[in-house]
């Protein structure tokens, strides 16, 4: 009498791979890599700033962004162009990311949720702006790295009065 193959489970994610694969996220932003920051998602993947902490749905209440694939390549075009106002001089950043934490991981399907805390320095016309806050990320296995689904940033002042966000965070 045959078995059925069982699909082999995936292993727990190794806490460097984790971590090394959260600053290279952080570096493709703060070089502007915007369409090596944009593989990184799959196709399906989500991008997220909750107005509120508490949020639990995007689409019942307001964000600050709630963009597809396609919202991001948008906004990446936008800010590439030669007549963005926004980016005339280009903003500069700089990402901090610590505390990197596994938090859940599915045996089954490989995906994992990695939870990190964050700063993020902006500087653009002698203006510094500084955002903390949690960022969230639901990663899916991709060969020997991840792919992103969901990258959830809550932002420590997200709900606070500041000039318009332009870049990723």
């Amino acid at each position: 009498m045959a078995t059925a193959a069982r699909k082999p489970r995936a292993q727990t994610p190794d806490q460097r791979d984790l971590e090394q694969f959260l600053y290279r996220e952080a570096m493709l932003l703060d070089r502007k890599q915007w369409d090596e920051w944009l593989e990184l998602f799959t196709d399906d993947g989500y991008y997220w700033v909750p107005l509120f902490a508490e949020q639990t749905n995007p689409l019942e209440h307001t964000s600050l962004f709630y963009e597809d694939r396609v919202l991001m390549q948008m906004r990446i075009d936008r800010l590439r162009h030669p007549r963005a106002f926004s980016q005339e001089p280009p903003t500069l950043t700089s990402h901090v990311v610590s505390g990197v934490m596994l938090e859940s991981f599915d045996e089954a399907s490989g995906e994992c949720v990695v939870r990190s805390s964050f700063h993020l320095l902006e500087f653009r016309r002698d203006e510094q702006r500084i955002f903390g806050g949690v960022a969230t990320f639901t990663l899916a296995p991709a060969g020997d790295s991840f792919k992103i689904k969901l990258k959830r940033v809550d932002l420590i002042n997200a709900g606070g009065v500041h000039e318009p966000l332009q870049l990723f965070i």
